[in-house]
């Protein structure tokens, strides 16, 4: 990949300066011309060969197949070299995935490549997933029309095969994957890329609450994820606590996810939690990790008329606190 992001060309493939812009017609005319001009000298070769003295027109059969194999060979090289050669039109995109994040702006890479007019191209962006067309421009450099707000055509660099479209004030409903197609009156070519929006959200908050004598409950909230996040919630000794906990996703304004998970110890009470929120996307993730004692010693709380107590740890008595958080 190149500097600005498109793929380079394959490497190895050897082809002289200026042979990758001839067209197919070129390509043909050629063809021909080398089955003439290979006809020709092979019929000049056999008549002089016929010129010396009892020669009856009979040749070798060896000699006449290897002249023929000779003739042909580098006319089926040069039509297989032909037809391989970039077509007269073909757009070419990005390989890699572009990650985006809510807000922020994105471009997504397209140029129209062997051709010479790229300026008179008709163009249209458009997102797969949701079927919407993004953006569309008409043949012979007619005015572009954007769909969605915010969408741009990259400013100045249509005429230079520049097709890139430009979106402003990225949304989680943008992701997808994308085609940008280019096409003339009697060709057309497209390519496809993908667009990924991600959001890293907050850093969970973990609390606990005392519900009687014998029972707490653990919680681990966050929120602000996209796409929708991974969790891990264990104790400290790397036991998972996902299987007897409740875990509710949400799902609010402008699309981004926030789960809360639940989980109540009873009688064998954890010396500390941990939990992990973590992006399916980038791998980007955020940890909170909360000790039992940390949480408890900093109030008493009361159910009813009895007094919640901590293993092996004495604290003072705060009346009238219900829940105590920790990061």
């Amino acid at each position: 990949m190149n500097t600005v992001g498109f793929p380079s060309d394959a490497p190895g493939r050897l082809v002289p300066t200026g042979i990758s812009t001839w067209s197919a017609q070129t390509w043909q005319v050629l063809t021909v011309a080398v089955i003439m001009v290979s006809v020709t000298t092979w019929g000049i070769s056999r008549k002089r060969g016929c010129e010396r003295p009892g020669c009856e027109g009979r040749g070798s059969s060896a000699l006449e197949l290897l002249l023929q194999v000779m003739i042909l060979a580098p006319t089926m090289l040069l039509c297989c070299w032909g037809s391989s050669c970039p077509e007269p039109l073909r757009a070419v995109g990005t390989d890699r995935p572009t990650v985006a994040v809510p807000g922020d702006s994105v471009e997504l890479r397209c140029r129209a490549v062997t051709y010479t007019q790229a300026g008179s191209l008709g163009l249209e962006w458009r997102n797969l997933r949701t079927r919407d067309v993004i953006l569309a421009c008409g043949e012979d450099g007619g005015e572009c029309r954007a769909y969605r707000e915010g969408a741009w055509l990259v400013d100045g660099q249509r005429e230079a095969g520049d097709l890139s479209l430009r979106l402003d004030r990225v949304r989680v409903t943008d992701a997808g994957r994308y085609r940008c197609t280019i096409f003339t009156g009697t060709h057309s070519s497209a390519a496809l890329m993908d667009l990924s929006v991600v959001a890293l959200g907050t850093k969970p908050v973990i609390s606990v609450e005392c519900l009687s004598n014998s029972t707490l409950l653990y919680s681990c909230g966050s929120s602000g994820w996209f796409p929708e996040p991974a969790l891990v919630w264990k104790s400290s000794d790397g036991t998972s606590l996902l299987p007897r906990s409740n875990v509710s996703r949400t799902r609010g304004a402008g699309g981004l996810y926030g789960l809360e998970i639940q989980y109540w110890a009873q009688h064998h009470v954890p010396d500390s939690v941990i939990c992990i929120v973590r992006n399916t996307v980038t791998n980007g993730k955020m940890v909170s990790a909360a000790r039992t004692s940390d949480l408890l010693c900093r109030a008493q709380v009361r159910v009813g008329q009895t007094d919640c107590t901590k293993p092996e740890s004495a604290w003072e008595s705060e009346p009238g606190g219900q829940r105590v958080s920790g990061n």
